[in-house]
């Protein structure tokens, strides 16, 4: 190169020989938490493909998921199953996956197809209002 200078990107010198370090942007002390996904109040087979597109994006997304199951009146086993994979997916990716809230209907139908475990209800007994005596 005659008689040109090269630029660098090097910091700048200011006139006592300190550098100029470019300025940053302070991080968010906390990451913000998703919108919890919000499942309907009927979940059967045909709304099965649906809650799966769903699901699988917030996966990608590779952020926590939360899930919404407080509206939950009837649930089927395939959503069952569905959730179920759902849960065993984000374990296996170090995804964190956790509910919002979880109806009775759901934590019962959870319950009767041997589920509830698998899902990791939080607080109360995922058999609770079955009616069933103690063996």
């Amino acid at each position: 190169m005659s008689g040109q200078k090269r630029r660098t990107s090097t910091p700048k010198r200011v006139a006592q020989g300190k550098r100029v370090q470019p300025k940053c942007r302070p991080r968010p002390a906390t990451v913000p938490q998703p919108a919890p996904l919000q499942l309907d109040s009927r979940l059967t087979i045909a709304q099965a493909a649906d809650l799966h597109r769903s699901l699988a994006a917030r996966l990608a997304d590779g952020g926590p998921v939360v899930l919404d199951g407080s509206r939950v009146e009837e649930i089927d086993t395939a959503m069952l199953q569905l959730l179920a994979s759902l849960w065993r997916t984000a374990q296996e990716r170090g995804i964190p996956c956790a509910w919002q809230a979880a109806s009775d209907a759901l934590r019962h139908a959870a319950a009767l197809i041997g589920v509830a475990e698998a899902l990791h209800f939080v607080g109360s007994d995922p058999v609770r209002g079955l009616d069933h005596a103690p063996a």
